[in-house]
């Protein structure tokens, strides 16, 4: 539990990101209403980390283990360093998932997105 706390603390100390609910268990989730949260997911995976986008609000979440107990701190790190990678390069860093999150939370028609989200998969 120590150690989500200590992720949920440093992650709220990032003035570009919020935290969204109360991690009373292993999920820590945050977002941003200052920068692309999904361009921020896009680089941490690039680096090997693996987060999941969420919607309504943007999002990206960690589940947090005990395999996480030693890298905490580079983690840590990692997020506020891509945090400011993005805020210096805002919509510049157009690949991997970001853009496609990003429509598919403007779009009303889900069904839609839907169709898109499956032939891009497909095609991929």
């Amino acid at each position: 539990m120590h150690l989500i706390v200590a992720i949920f603390c440093k992650v709220k100390e990032i003035p570009e990101l919020f935290i969204i609910g109360r991690p009373d268990m292993t999920i820590v989730t945050f977002g941003s209403n200052m920068i692309d949260i999904f361009e921020v997911n896009d680089i941490l995976s690039s680096k090997g980390w693996l987060l999941n986008p969420l919607q309504r609000p943007n999002s990206i979440h960690i589940c947090v283990t005990l395999q996480h107990v030693p890298i905490v701190d580079k983690f840590l790190k990692d997020v506020k360093d891509y945090v400011e990678t993005v805020k210096e390069k805002y919509g510049l860093v157009n690949r991997g998932l970001a853009p496609i999150y990003g429509v598919a939370g403007k779009i009303p028609d889900k069904g839609i997105m839907n169709k898109l989200l499956v032939d891009f998969m497909d095609n991929a």
